[in-house]
């Protein structure tokens, strides 16, 4: 049976609909139902639902 983990600060993660072009993101802090997150690529941070992210492998 497969089950996902709890997402923690410092892993990287996949957008599920791109952000302006960028899908990877490492997640920073929880916060409260969201998720503060640093695109990997441009160093932008966002927020994110935990259903708009899959944590990588």
């Amino acid at each position: 049976m497969y089950t996902q983990r709890e997402p923690q600060a410092g892993d990287i993660a996949t957008l599920n609909e791109p952000y302006l072009g960028y899908r990877r993101i490492e997640l920073i802090e929880k916060r409260w139902y969201k998720w503060r997150a640093r695109i990997c690529e441009s160093g932008k941070e966002i927020e994110v639902w935990e259903d708009e992210f899959e944590l990588d492998d």
